[in-house]
């Protein structure tokens, strides 16, 4: 099963900084109008913050059950958010907006899959108002984790840290 998620359109793009956009904009503005919430409105962002992360170290493998997934959201993202540039300024949207993607290893993976593995065991236990916040960030993360800004500084730092760390999880164990 192998859907390569190689392209992210300026319509994906668009997609991927929407949704944070839009929950951070709400807790500032929030956070003007009553300062003293403004701590349980950060709060509220960890949710997003983490989908965005895991989703970002989703797009770095390109195969299996995972790169297909990242691969329709990509897909789905891509029509979306073309579909919603094309129809609100008329504009070209399908502009390639794509880094060069650097690919978790086996080891990198390993730790992806773990990752996969707490996040699916986890669910049941994350609150009920917290979920649809983690799983825009999941979205989210995939989208801006193939851009070339913003998934540029994922693919340099985050993915090989996380290979460096699947690497030397197996190294202690096996």
């Amino acid at each position: 099963m192998f859907v390569p998620a190689t392209t992210l359109t300026i319509g994906g793009l668009f997609i991927g900084m929407a949704l944070p956009l839009w929950h951070v904009s709400r807790f500032a503005v929030g956070s003007i109008k009553n300062g003293a919430t403004a701590t349980k409105g950060a709060l509220d962002l960890v949710p997003l913050g983490v989908g965005m992360l895991y989703g970002g170290i989703a797009t770095a493998t390109t195969s299996g059950l995972i790169g297909f997934s990242t691969g329709a959201i990509t897909w789905f993202g891509n029509l979306a958010g073309s579909f919603a540039m094309w129809n609100a300024t008329g504009g070209e949207t399908t502009l390639a907006a794509r880094s060069s993607q650097l690919q978790l290893t086996g080891m990198g993976n390993l730790v992806l899959l773990l990752l996969t593995v707490a996040v699916v065991g986890a669910w049941k236990a994350i609150p009920k108002k917290a979920k649809p916040r983690m799983r825009l960030g999941i979205i989210s993360g995939i989208l801006l984790g193939l851009s070339a800004t913003l998934g540029g500084v994922v693919m340099a730092t985050v993915i090989p840290a996380v290979n460096a760390a699947g690497e030397a999880l197996v190294g202690t164990i096996a």
